[in-house]
């Protein structure tokens, strides 16, 4: 299985850009900083030790870990699930320069 900060790691080493292994070293090595209600496709949305990937206006793709799999997830859904199961918020969201 992959979690969430590999799955962003192989994405991006898949596509030649490099990127650190854990979510918290990712938040800090992509200094671009997108408010949330501008967020688009390839951008990263973290929580504290959780990421996903947009990937579409609606949707994006993380490894979640109550699923234990890679899982596409409307956004709005995920970020109300995150914080209800887990009682965290949105920290962060990050443009892959």
């Amino acid at each position: 299985g992959v979690d969430c900060s590999g799955l962003i790691q192989l994405f991006l080493n898949f596509n030649n850009k490099f990127c650190p292994r854990g979510s918290k070293d990712q938040i800090q090595y992509f200094k671009r900083k997108i408010r949330i209600n501008k967020m688009r496709k390839n951008d990263l949305i973290f929580w504290k030790g959780h990421v996903a990937l947009i990937v579409s206006k609606k949707k994006l793709i993380h490894g979640y870990g109550p699923l234990k799999k890679v899982v596409k997830m409307p956004i709005k859904n995920t970020i109300t699930k995150i914080y209800k199961t887990a009682n965290l918020k949105v920290i962060g969201v990050r443009r892959i320069a």
